[in-house]
């Protein structure tokens, strides 16, 4: 009888260390920001797929938002409002996949959901994942970003021109970065490009203070976190949802925002 007891206690243990069941609820006064990048199918030994929420996960997951009576916005119009709804959930999509328009985009019309997708103008693959994968993904064009703006559910900021670490760059380059993509994803939208995702997460004060006289409005970082009305709009944190993780994760991760240890 020890030895199963005392094997029961290992189990929840392991359990409630895989699974951070035990931590409290965040407050649902605090808005969600969730970071996605591709929803597509996983492909076989790729090391990728991290990035990639299968379609009938993020169904899955918008469908709980749906039942559960969530409200929607873009990333723009969260930081405008005078005071964040309870229950309020914002989803990003950073660089702009293809799949976002073919896999995201229905279902987000289906359930009548916003979204903010981060674009890298005028590439037409992820050129910069080049060195690290064999396999690369086909981009928005501009039919899919105009029909998809069409609709009032999206819309689109900047993630540069070329998905550099602007850390790694000098002032000039960073200047024509943060300048030139946000023109260019204007001419495309006719609209004001007022949000902006950093790649790969990476910023400093330079930056955040380069990106906010060009005339971005907001930037959202990768830190994990919520947001709420007084947060600085230029370091918005966000929840990464993987497509390597399961429902619970994703239950964890928007109820108490870490899944695991």
């Amino acid at each position: 009888m020890i030895y199963i007891i005392s094997i029961i206690l290992v189990l929840l243990i392991a359990l409630s260390a895989r699974y951070n069941w035990w931590r409290l609820p965040q407050s649902y006064k605090k808005a969600r920001v969730l970071m996605y990048h591709s929803i597509s199918e996983h492909i076989e030994n790729e090391k990728h797929n991290k990035w990639r929420v299968k379609p009938k996960d993020f169904e899955k997951q918008m469908k709980w938002f749906y039942d559960n009576k969530w409200n929607s916005f873009t990333i723009s119009e969260l930081i405008k409002l005078d005071e964040i709804p309870k229950k309020s959930f914002i989803v990003t999509f950073d660089d702009g996949y293809e799949d976002n328009f073919i896999n995201a985009f229905p279902i987000l019309k289906k359930y009548n959901f916003k979204a903010t997708i981060y674009l890298v103008p005028n590439q037409s693959i992820n050129n910069w994942e080049e060195k690290n994968t064999s396999i690369l993904s086909n981009l928005l064009n501009n039919e899919q970003i105009l029909q998809m703006q069409n609709t009032g559910l999206i819309e689109f900021g900047s993630h540069t021109l070329s998905h550099v670490n602007l850390s790694t760059i000098n002032d000039e380059q960073l200047f024509i970065e943060l300048k030139k993509s946000k023109e260019e994803i204007e001419k495309i939208t006719k609209k004001e490009c007022e949000a902006f995702a950093y790649p790969y997460g990476k910023f400093n004060d330079n930056i955040i203070q380069s990106v906010e006289e060009i005339g971005y409005k907001n930037a959202t970082v990768v830190k994990r976190g919520l947001f709420e009305k007084n947060d600085n709009p230029f370091i918005i944190k966000r929840i990464g949802i993987l497509g390597t993780e399961s429902f619970v994760d994703f239950l964890l991760k928007v109820t108490r925002i870490r899944n695991k240890l």
